[in-house]
């Protein structure tokens, strides 16, 4: 079983290789632990599990195994009924840790201590990459690094994401690397909009922008309530244009 193989890279002197790694597999995946499991799981103790995923493992074994998952879902006729792999979906869940640790934080906005477990999942379902980040950090700083340690055969090309999962360098770096960055953004009526030219024009939201982005980034423009942020977006997104 590929990610599963001991350290030494000797066979295994276990006497049921295969079942020990299937069982402990699944206590990770299901994060219960392997003295709860025990538990509820006859014939094996804490110890073992522990010892084999401990002993047994190694981080580039398992993105191997998990780039072959990737892969095989992708070949099922089932997922192409959700897409074709070519975009992505990039958000953050809050999971609780132990107060002793590197990447622990205390959320102000959830109130909880622990880190935010950052996904990208693919249109077809399945999840390409996992990032363990903590709780203060700025999400769209990992969103480009989940696509480029992406292994497997799926490659997106377009990223979903929240208001977290934009930024002026995050739009730029896309562009430069070849990703569409298409993320749900809040509070609109704040944001002013640049052309990427003077001759760029656009059918349905022309009204939105202003003037072409020559403007610096940290620029602002002034309205009747106060300072309005300026956001170039339309300079990175890949918007087509009437010809």
């Amino acid at each position: 079983m590929k990610g599963r193989q001991p350290t030494s890279g000797n066979e295994s002197k276990l006497t049921d290789p295969f079942g020990r790694y299937v069982i402990t597999t699944f206590v990770k995946g299901t994060n219960m632990g392997p003295y709860e499991a025990a538990r509820h799981i006859p014939g094996v103790s804490g110890h073992e599990l522990s010892r084999a995923a401990n002993r047994h493992f190694s981080i580039p074994l398992l993105n191997e195994a998990i780039a072959d998952l990737v892969n095989a879902h992708a070949r099922l006729d089932i997922s192409q009924a959700w897409g074709d792999g070519t975009a992505v979906a990039a958000d953050g869940t809050h999971m609780d840790t132990y107060l002793n640790n590197l990447l622990a934080e205390t959320s102000v906005r959830l109130g909880k201590t622990g880190g935010i477990v950052y996904h990208h999942i693919s249109d077809t379902y399945i999840a390409l990459f996992t990032h363990f980040i903590p709780c203060g950090a700025w999400e769209a700083v990992y969103i480009i690094e989940g696509l480029l340690k992406n292994a497997s055969e799926v490659k997106p090309t377009t990223i979903h994401a929240d208001t977290q999962g934009q930024g002026f360098p995050v739009f730029a770096l896309g562009h430069l690397l070849g990703f569409d960055l298409m993320p749900r953004i809040r509070n609109w009526k704040d944001l002013t909009f640049y052309r990427p030219a003077k001759s760029t024009e656009y059918v349905h939201i022309d009204a939105l922008s202003g003037e072409p982005s020559s403007a610096p980034s940290n620029s602002c423009a002034t309205s009747g309530t106060g300072p309005r942020r300026s956001r170039p977006i339309f300079a990175f997104v890949r918007l087509k244009t009437p010809a």
